[in-house]
């Protein structure tokens, strides 16, 4: 099914429910849906996280536990 014909269905189903507290709690998740609020990056940002996702990928990682030693120390660098 594509988007017009999803669309044409959702409307079609919507117009034929008469119970208030299930619209109700439509609209409150479409309302949820539209107030998201989207994240903006700078280029450099964004950069930085495709790097970080393909180092992942490569399966370069280190655990939580690691991590924290590694912030641990250089905070007592300072």
């Amino acid at each position: 099914m594509n988007t017009a014909e999803l669309r044409t269905n959702i409307v079609h189903r919507l117009t034929n429910i008469s119970d208030v507290n299930i619209l109700e709690e439509i609209n409150t998740m479409l309302d949820f849906n539209v107030s998201i609020p989207i994240f903006r990056c700078t280029e450099e940002q964004r950069k930085a996280i495709i790097s970080a996702q393909q180092t992942i990928t490569c399966g370069k990682k280190i655990s939580h536990e690691e991590m924290t030693k590694a912030v641990e120390s250089w905070s007592s660098e300072n």
